[in-house]
């Protein structure tokens, strides 16, 4: 109940910040950047009907041309994405505006530290498992096979402890797939609602170069069901098709 109660923490600002620097790897413009930046952020927010002031821009440390919305207020994006002509950056940023407006970063944000314990959790039991299920490795090569079975046995009771102490992670096979699909979801309404700011033709053309630099291969059924983007080109049909 109490970290429940502590994701109201992340409604703060400073807190915010404090995790856009620390977890998610970004960083404040330099003056150049937000010279480029800030004008074209202006342009979105006034096509949008939207308060500029009230979102904090960033500069994600990533090589890869994307951008990110989180929270309330932080909107990021890549060095490279920083390249990009300015109407097709324009376009990425009336995306992460939708997400903002849609309330999806706010969502997104809150599930990702309400599973950080989990996450915690699995790490650490995962990590022991491995250790134990070494150490009997060990002992089955020099013929131990009593000390194998009892690695083995540590480690299944190790996972049944874990279990016992947050049962919801049964529940893990059947939720990750439900919260990629809410996060794709949130992907297709952030198009519409960039489109509807008269930003469509822009961001298929981005999104038409992000699909030409994709391989051609069909993703696997898991790989599909877990992921959080929709597919490139699937995204661009709804785009074109006013959806």
């Amino acid at each position: 109940m109490l970290w429940v109660l502590s994701g109201a923490v992340t409604f703060v600002p400073s807190v915010e910040a404090l995790l856009a620097k620390l977890m998610f790897d970004m960083r404040p413009p330099t003056t150049v950047e937000m010279t480029r930046l800030r004008p074209l952020w202006e342009s979105v927010c006034v096509a949008a009907s939207a308060n500029s002031s009230k979102y904090s821009l960033w500069v994600e440390q990533s090589k890869e041309l994307n951008a990110f919305a989180a929270g309330g207020r932080t909107v990021a994006v890549t060095r490279r994405a920083l390249e990009l002509p300015p109407r097709a950056l324009e376009a990425i940023l009336a995306h992460e505006l939708g997400h903002h407006l849609s309330g999806h970063s706010r969502v997104s944000l809150l599930a990702w530290w309400y599973e950080l314990p989990a996450q915690g959790a699995i790490w650490l039991v995962t990590t022991a498992m491995r250790l134990v299920l070494a150490v009997g490795k060990v002992f089955a090569r020099f013929g131990s096979s009593a000390g194998a079975l009892a690695a083995t046995l540590l480690s299944l009771l190790l996972l049944a402890g874990l279990i016992a102490l947050n049962p919801w992670l049964l529940l893990m096979p059947l939720l990750s797939p439900l919260l990629a699909w809410s996060r794709r979801l949130g992907e297709y309404r952030a198009d519409a609602t960039a489109a509807g700011f008269g930003y469509g033709p822009d961001l298929v053309t981005v999104l038409s170069g992000w699909l030409a630099a994709e391989h051609a291969v069909r993703r696997p059924l898991r790989v599909r069901m877990l992921a959080s983007h929709p597919a490139t080109a699937d995204r661009i049909r709804r785009l074109r098709a006013g959806r």
